[in-house]
C-alpha cells in the first residue's frame, strides 16, 4: 500500500509544454546546401546532434520554407529568360545543322585534294575519262528523267506543279508527316513531302478505291523562296519543322527527332545544289547568315559589327531600326544583307497579317514593307488581314431565329468594313495600278456576303416580306458607300437576280402543286358565288352571279397572295418572271381541269351536275380571275400588264374544248349504255310489218339525252344546244369510223329487217332531236344510212326486197311519239307545229328505189 502511494507521489502533474527558444532551433545554412560537395547524412548529423523533437519539427519548417524560396526564384527566372532560352536553341539548331552541312563541304574538298594529289595522265586516259564523263552526264540525265517519270506515277497531279525542267531531280522525300495549323496546332492532314533539286513538293494523303491510300499533290514551292526553321523538339509542342514562303507559313510535325533531322539535311543538301548553280543566296536561318557572312571577304570590321546590331534588331522586333540599318548596308552594296531583308520583311508580314491590328500599326508596317520594295506581298497581306477581319466579325454575330436581325448586322459588318478598307488602302497604297487589287477584293467580298445571304433567306424559303426586309437593310449599307464614293449596287443586282428569279419559280411550283391537288381532290361542287361587277364579260355570259367550284376560289386567293408577296420584292428585271409564273399558275389549274374531266364517272345527274360545274368554272377562270389578276399586276408593276390582259383573248377557245372533250366522253359512255352501234347485231331474220317501232336502245339512248338536257337547264351560262349537238355529232362520229364496219377482216353484215330497224333509229332519233342536228350532222347521218343499204345490197347480190318509201318511216316515227307522250320536249319544241306539214310535204319514194331512201333520213330532219 505504502508502496503504491510513494510511485504516485514520483508521477508528474502534465501541464503546458514550454515552448523552444529561437538559439536552441538548428538554423538552415543555404549556403552549405548548395556547395558542390554537400553531403546530405553528414549535415543533418552534424546539425540535429543535440536538437530535441520540437526544435527537429522547426528544423524541417525551415527546410520546407526554403525549398519553397528556391521554387519561386527558380520559376520567376525561367520567365524571365524565357524568350531568350528559346532564342538561343533556335540557334543552337540552326548551328547544328551549319555544321552538319560544313562538315560535307569540309569532305567535300577533302576528295577534291586527293584527285589533285594524282599524278598527271597521259593524253589517252584523259580521253577515256572525258569519254566516261560525257557518258556519266548521259545517265544523270536519264535517271533524273526517270525520277521525274515515276514521281507523276505516284503523286496524282504532281505534272501539273512539278513539270520537267533541265536538272531538276529528287533529292528525298519524307514520309507520313502531319500538316499542323499554325494557329491552334490541331492536324489539318497526313501528307508526304518530297525534296527536288528546286522544289519542295506536299502530296496529301487521300482515300482511294476501297480502303487504299493515295497521294495527290497539293502544293509546290521554289526552293529558292522558302526558309525552312526547327520550331523545337519537345514531347508538349512535338518534333515541328515551319516552312515560309513570302507571307504564308506551314507547319509540319514529324514522327521522331531523327525523322526531322532527316529532312532538314535533305533541305540543306537541296538548298547547297541549287544555289551552287544558279549563284543566288540561300535565305539562310540567322546563325547560317552570319556565318556567310563571316566568309565574305569584302566585310569589314565596321560592317561585321552592323550586321550583328541588325540580328540584334530583328531578334527584338524594333522594326524601324532594322530597316533603316538594312537599307543603309544594302546602298553600301552588302549582299549578305539581303537575307535579313528578307526575314525582316517576313516578320513585318506577319504582323500585318494579324485581323486585329489597329489603323496606325498597319500604316507603319505597310510603310516598312514599301521601303524594303516588298509592295506586292504588303498589298495582299493587308487585303488577307482585312478579309481576315470580316471573317472574325462575322462569326461574332449571333443567329437566335431573327434573320432580318442578323443580316442587319451581317450588312453592317461587311460593308462598313470594306468601306473602312477602301479609305485605308487609298492612303496606303498610292500607286493607280494597284487599285485593281482593290477591286477585285470588293468583288470577292462581295460574293461572300451573297454567299451567307443566300443561305439564310433565299435557300432559307423565307416569304417574300422577309426577303425584301433583308434586301433593304442590304441596300442601306450599300447607299452609304455610294456616298463615300464606291457604289455597288449593279454588283449586287448581278448577284441576287438569279436567287430572285429562282424565288418567284420557286414560289410558282409550290402554287401550281397546292392548286393541282386541290383541283384533283375538289368535289366539283358549287363552294360559293361571286359577283360580276366590273366585269363586263363575266356579267354578259353568267349574269350578276358566277357559281364556282372550290378550286377556282383558290385560285383567286393564290394569284391575290402571290401579287401581296410580290409588292415587296417587284422591279422591272422580275417582270418577264413574274408574267410567266402568273401564266404557268393559271395555266396548270387549267389543265388539271382537263385531266378531272377526262376521268371516268359514275352515270347520272349527280355526276352531270359536277362536269357542268367544272365547265362553268373553267369559264369563270376566264372571264373573272384573269381580269382581276391582270389588274392586280397593274396596280404592283404601275403599268398596264398587256401579257395577262391577252391571256384572256388567248384561252377563249379553251371552254369549248372541254365542252367537246365532254361531248366525246359521255357519247362513247350513253352508246356503251344504250345504243351500242359497235356491238349491235343488224342480220335479224324477222319480217318488216307496219306495226315496226323505233327500237328500244334508241329510246333509251334518247332518254339519257334527255336527263342531260334537263341537267343542262339548271347551268344557264352552259350553252345547251352547243352540247347537245356536239354530242349528237360524236354519236354519229362513232357510227361512221370504218374501223365498226369490219370485224376481222369481213364487212359488217345487214339483213332486210336489220337495215330497215337502223334507217328508222337514225329517222327517229334526227326528227326528235330537230333543230339540235347540225348540218354535219345530217350529212353524216346521211353516210351511214347509204353505207348501211349498200352493205345490205352487197350481200343480197341483187335479190333483197326493196326499201319502204319516207311516208312509211315517218308515219313509225309519229306513232312513237305519240306513244311516248311527246317525252322529249326539249329536243324538238315545236314539233307539234311543224310534223303533219313535214309528213304531207315529204316525198314518197317508190319501193324499188332503196338505193335514194337512204338519203331520205337526212332530208326530212333537215325539213
Amino acid at each position: 500500500m505504502s508502496s503504491t502511494m510513494r510511485r504516485k507521489s514520483l508521477r508528474r502533474v502534465p501541464g503546458p509544454r514550454p515552448e523552444p527558444a529561437a538559439s536552441d532551433v538548428p538554423a538552415v545554412s543555404l549556403g552549405r546546401l548548395t556547395k558542390a560537395d554537400f553531403r546530405a547524412d553528414e549535415y543533418l548529423k552534424e546539425t540535429l546532434r543535440s536538437a530535441e523533437t520540437t526544435n527537429i519539427r522547426q528544423f524541417r519548417k525551415g527546410l520546407e520554407d526554403a525549398r519553397k524560396g528556391a521554387s519561386k526564384n527558380l520559376q520567376k527566372n525561367v520567365y524571365r529568360n524565357y524568350e531568350s532560352f528559346v532564342f538561343i536553341s533556335k540557334e543552337i539548331s540552326s548551328m547544328e545543322r551549319d555544321m552538319q552541312l560544313l562538315r560535307e563541304l569540309l569532305h567535300g574538298i577533302n576528295e577534291m585534294g586527293d584527285e589533285l594529289m594524282e599524278p598527271e595522265p597521259d593524253e589517252a586516259s584523259r580521253v577515256g575519262r572525258r569519254r566516261t564523263q560525257r557518258m556519266s552526264m548521259a545517265n544523270q540525265h536519264d535517271m533524273f528523267k526517270d525520277q521525274l517519270a515515276r514521281l507523276w506515277r505516284t503523286v496524282r497531279e504532281s505534272q501539273r506543279l512539278v513539270p520537267f525542267a533541265p536538272g531538276r531531280h529528287v533529292v528525298g522525300e519524307a514520309r507520313s508527316v502531319s500538316e499542323l495549323s499554325p494557329s491552334t496546332l490541331q492536324t489539318r492532314q497526313k501528307v508526304d513531302i518530297v525534296v527536288l533539286s528546286d522544289m519542295v513538293l506536299v502530296a496529301a494523303r487521300k482515300r482511294g478505291g476501297g480502303a487504299q491510300t493515295v497521294l495527290v499533290a497539293d502544293r509546290a514551292f521554289e526552293l529558292a523562296n522558302v526558309s525552312v526553321a526547327d520550331v523545337g523538339d519537345a514531347a508538349r509542342s512535338g518534333f515541328l519543322v515551319k516552312i515560309v514562303n513570302r507571307a504564308e507559313t506551314f507547319l509540319f510535325g514529324f514522327k521522331g527527332g531523327d525523322a526531322k533531322n532527316e529532312f532538314l539535311l535533305l533541305i540543306s543538301h537541296a538548298k547547297a545544289g541549287v544555289f551552287a548553280d544558279t549563284g543566288a543566296p540561300p535565305p539562310l536561318p540567322l546563325a547560317a547568315a552570319r556565318s556567310e557572312r563571316e566568309d565574305d571577304g569584302g566585310a569589314g570590321e565596321e560592317q561585321q559589327r552592323q550586321l550583328d546590331a541588325l540580328d540584334i534588331h530583328i531578334a527584338r522586333r524594333e522594326f524601324d531600326a532594322a530597316t533603316e540599318l538594312v537599307l543603309r548596308l544594302q546602298g553600301r552594296g552588302v549582299k549578305a544583307a539581303d537575307a535579313q531583308a528578307a526575314a525582316l520583311a517576313r516578320l513585318v508580314l506577319a504582323d500585318l497579317l494579324m485581323p486585329c491590328a489597329g489603323r496606325a500599326q498597319v500604316a507603319q508596317n505597310v510603310g516598312l514593307l514599301h521601303r524594303l520594295g516588298w509592295d506586292k506581298e504588303a498589298k495582299g497581306a493587308f487585303l488577307a488581314a482585312r478579309s481576315a477581319t470580316i471573317r472574325n466579325r462575322t462569326r461574332q454575330l449571333r443567329l437566335e431565329g431573327n434573320t432580318q436581325l442578323y443580316i442587319r448586322e451581317l450588312a453592317i459588318v461587311y460593308f462598313r468594313l470594306i468601306r473602312n478598307t477602301c479609305d485605308w488602302y487609298a492612303e496606303l497604297f498610292a500607286d493607280p495600278t494597284m487599285i485593281s487589287a482593290l477591286i477585285a477584293w470588293v468583288r470577292g467580298e462581295m460574293a461572300g456576303y451573297a454567299v451567307i445571304f443566300r443561305r439564310h433567306v433565299f435557300h432559307a424559303m423565307q416569304r417574300f416580306q422577309v426577303v425584301a426586309s433583308c434586301l433593304n437593310h442590304t441596300l442601306a449599307e450599300v447607299d452609304i458607300l455610294g456616298h463615300a464614293g464606291l457604289d455597288l449596287k449593279f454588283m449586287l443586282d448581278q448577284e441576287f437576280f438569279p436567287d430572285l428569279t429562282a424565288c418567284v419559280r420557286s414560289y410558282e411550283a409550290r402554287s401550281v402543286a397546292l392548286l393541282t391537288k386541290a383541283a384533283g381532290e375538289d368535289s366539283l361542287a358549287v363552294a360559293s358565288k361571286v359577283s360580276t361587277e366590273n366585269y363586263a364579260a363575266a356579267a354578259a355570259q353568267f349574269g350578276a352571279q358566277i357559281p364556282i367550284v372550290a378550286t377556282v376560289s383558290r385560285l383567286d386567293e393564290a394569284l391575290a397572295e402571290f401579287g401581296d408577296e410580290l409588292r415587296f420584292i417587284v422591279r422591272d428585271s422580275l417582270y418577264s418572271q413574274v408574267v410567266a409564273s402568273v401564266l404557268a399558275i393559271i395555266e396548270g389549274v387549267l389543265k388539271q381541269f382537263l385531266t378531272v374531266l377526262r376521268r371516268p364517272r359514275a352515270a347520272g345527274a349527280a355526276a352531270y351536275g359536277q362536269e357542268l360545274a367544272l365547265l362553268v368554272s373553267t369559264q369563270a377562270v376566264i372571264s373573272w380571275v384573269i381580269p382581276r389578276a391582270a389588274a392586280h399586276l397593274d396596280r404592283i408593276f404601275g403599268r398596264t400588264v398587256s401579257d395577262i390582259h391577252n391571256l384572256e383573248q388567248r384561252l377563249e377557245a379553251f371552254p369549248a374544248s372541254l365542252q367537246d372533250v365532254f361531248c366525246q366522253k359521255h357519247s362513247v359512255a350513253i352508246a356503251k349504255r344504250t345504243f351500242d352501234f359497235v356491238t349491235a347485231d343488224f342480220v335479224i331474220g324477222r319480217e318488216v310489218t307496219d306495226e315496226m317501232q323505233p327500237s328500244e336502245q334508241m329510246e333509251r339512248l334518247l332518254g339519257e339525252v334527255g336527263e342531260l338536257a334537263r341537267a343542262l337547264d339548271r347551268w344557264g351560262s352552259v350553252s345547251k344546244r352547243g352540247v347537245l349537238s356536239g354530242l349528237i355529232d360524236c354519236l354519229f362520229v362513232q357510227m361512221i369510223d370504218p374501223r365498226n364496219w369490219e370485224a376481222d377482216g369481213r364487212k359488217r353484215q345487214f339483213s332486210h329487217y336489220g337495215v330497215h330497224r337502223l334507217v328508222l333509229d337514225i329517222h327517229f332519233l334526227l326528227r326528235v332531236c330537230g333543230s339540235l342536228v347540225s348540218k354535219s350532222t345530217n350529212n353524216m347521218a346521211n353516210r351511214v344510212c347509204e353505207k348501211a343499204l349498200r352493205a345490205y345490197f352487197a350481200g343480197a347480190q341483187g335479190e333483197g326486197a326493196g326499201m319502204m318509201n319516207k311516208s312509211w318511216y315517218d308515219a313509225r316515227v309519229l306513232t312513237a311519239m305519240h306513244r311516248l307522250g311527246f317525252s322529249f320536249p326539249d329536243f324538238g319544241r315545236g314539233f307539234e307545229h311543224r310534223s303533219q306539214q313535214s309528213f304531207d310535204a315529204a316525198a314518197t319514194p317508190t319501193p324499188n328505189a332503196g338505193r335514194q331512201a337512204a338519203t331520205s333520213p337526212g332530208s326530212s330532219a333537215s325539213n
